[in-house]
């Protein structure tokens, strides 16, 4: 009998648990866009701390074609602000940004063209 409550009991808490997570996005989005560094060192070290930043999942930047790619880690939402923030004391170098939901959304093949930031 102990052991049949005992079950029950794990069961009706994983079940909470699990409604309480499901508020959370199971999306992830993606970011790319263009940037003018032209320090190796400096890229190297910004995409260093951009790969700390827990809502990120996933960054590349390119020093040959200056263009970032960016995969988050399961937000709820990501702005141009937001993604372009990410670049610190570079922002202001970011253009052609575009954001989208990883894996819906199409994401523009390089060369950007019809940038329209």
């Amino acid at each position: 009998m102990k052991l049949l409550f005992s079950l029950l009991l794990i069961c009706s808490l994983g079940t909470a648990y699990g409604q309480q997570g499901g508020t959370q996005s199971t999306e992830q989005f993606f970011g790319q866009c263009l940037f003018n560094i032209t320090n190796q060192a400096e890229m190297d070290a910004l995409q260093a701390e951009m790969a700390q930043n827990p809502n990120i999942d996933m960054v590349r930047l390119d020093m040959n074609t200056q263009r970032a790619l960016v995969i988050t880690s399961w937000l709820t939402d990501l702005t141009e602000q937001e993604f372009v923030s990410w670049f610190g004391s570079y922002g202001s170098s970011v253009t052609c940004v575009q954001v989208g939901v990883y894996g819906v959304d199409a994401m523009n093949p390089y060369p950007f063209t019809n940038c329209q930031n």
